[in-house]
């Protein structure tokens, strides 16, 4: 009986598999068109329209491209760039399947390969801003700031009201330190919309970084930008981070701890919460606590190269310099154009009593971030040091003409008399 059982069961299994797959459906096209939002549901209508020989061919491409998106949004890349690739075998103009794949792989962090699928869909479709606007994204994570502004502005030529593009452009001028036009082409994007936290929290990135870089402005606007974000949308945790390094900033590290804490309370695995409270334990001179939270930040996301810097600068402040330069070796191998980490390295270099190595490093601040008085500052002193009161000079009085409130180059100026 066991062998009849047995021998009936491999019978029905052959039947199963020689029947053709059941045939598409109406209700499975309105269903695959939801998958992004729907995969549980969505994903396998997609799955049907795709095996089914007789369906037309434009449908199945878009089956593959819905159900990549349904994959996308799940945060499944591999499995959303496979059925983009099937998408363009079946239709190798489709300018939107590059795109999507180019976004895709832009979400590995596969700058390269994302640059190429985008740079096709703008072959095939000059006016397509959102493959300019995917590109730029592509060119930031390269630290190609410029061609990420050139895409960004073909995006707005493209349209206008695009307020991703604003904010994207933003974001590249942020990076190459010009921070007025960041906050310009922000204020378009949320002038647009006044409801795009997206948009209010990287004008808070600006007006931060403007604060840090140039001393010029507050720390409070970028709390206040931050702020709005939170209300518009909660949910996004880079902004509670990003409030908490203000707050650290502005010296209110009671609220910084709670800020950076509940990142991490609702997302253990968030490098930028540990980063973000080891500001805070730094700034209340806590280094013990600050370097075990940088140390978390970075075994989480080894490509951190802020965490890093900040490392660097807690290893300062215990006077250990040789594992700050490391660190800051660390975050400019990262990011080579990371003017913060230059500036900090020079410092340390200044502490090893090694005044040319300290200028080399300002001199790449500087070209990385133009507007950088304590870089200027920095430099001249070095140079004072060394005995070369021309180029000396020459650093304050730029460090001046960025700020004429900033209290060391008036001072070294007076001193040098003048």
């Amino acid at each position: 009986m066991a062998a009849r059982g047995s021998g009936g069961l491999l019978l029905c299994v052959a039947l199963l598999l020689a029947m053709p797959a059941l045939a598409a459906t109406p209700a499975d096209r309105g269903e695959c068109a939801a998958s992004a939002d729907k995969a549980d549901v969505g994903g396998a209508a997609c799955s049907r329209i795709i095996d089914d020989a007789s369906e037309q061919v434009a449908e199945r491409v878009k089956a593959f491209k819905n159900r990549g998106r349904g994959s996308f949004n799940r945060k499944d890349y591999d499995r959303a760039i496979a059925d983009y690739g099937e998408a363009i075998k079946l239709s190798p103009k489709d300018a939107s399947a590059f795109t999507h794949r180019c976004e895709a792989y832009e979400s590995k962090e596969d700058h390269v390969a994302a640059i190429a699928d985008c740079t096709e869909a703008i072959k095939i479709d000059p006016k397509y801003g959102w493959a300019y606007n995917n590109r730029g994204v592509a060119y930031y994570g390269l630290h190609e700031y410029d061609a990420a502004l050139a895409d960004h502005a073909e995006a707005i030529r493209v349209d206008s009201r695009d307020v991703w593009a604003y904010a994207r452009r933003g974001m590249a001028w942020t990076e190459k330190g010009e921070f007025d036009q960041a906050v310009a082409d922000i204020t378009e994007a949320v002038t647009i919309d006044p409801k795009y936290a997206f948009g209010f929290g990287q004008r808070g990135q600006a007006l931060f970084r403007k604060r840090l870089i140039t001393k010029k402005g507050g720390w409070e606007p970028a709390i206040a930008d931050y702020s709005e974000a939170i209300k518009l949308d909660p949910n996004l945790l880079w902004l509670y981070s990003s409030r908490g390094v203000a707050y650290s900033n502005n010296r209110q590290y009671d609220l910084a701890v709670p800020d950076c804490s509940e990142v991490i309370k609702r997302e253990p695995k968030n490098s930028g919460g540990y980063n973000c409270r080891g500001v805070a334990y730094e700034g209340l001179k806590d280094y013990r606590r600050a370097i075990a939270d940088y140390d978390q930040s970075i075994s989480i996301n080894p490509k951190n190269g802020v965490a890093y810097w900040n490392r660097g600068n807690a290893y300062m402040a215990l006077r250990k310099i040789d594992d700050a330069i490391a660190d800051y070796d660390q975050a400019i191998a990262i990011n080579p154009k990371d003017f913060n980490a230059f500036n900090s390295r020079g410092k340390a270099y200044v502490a090893k009593g090694d005044s040319n190595k300290a200028i080399a490093d300002f001199t790449q601040a500087i070209q990385f971030g133009p507007s950088y008085v304590e870089a200027y500052d920095n430099r001249g002193l070095s140079n004072e040091v060394l005995g070369r009161h021309a180029e000396a000079i020459a650093d304050f009085r730029k460090a001046q003409s960025i700020d004429p409130a900033d209290r060391i180059s008036k001072q070294q100026l007076r001193v040098l008399g003048f």
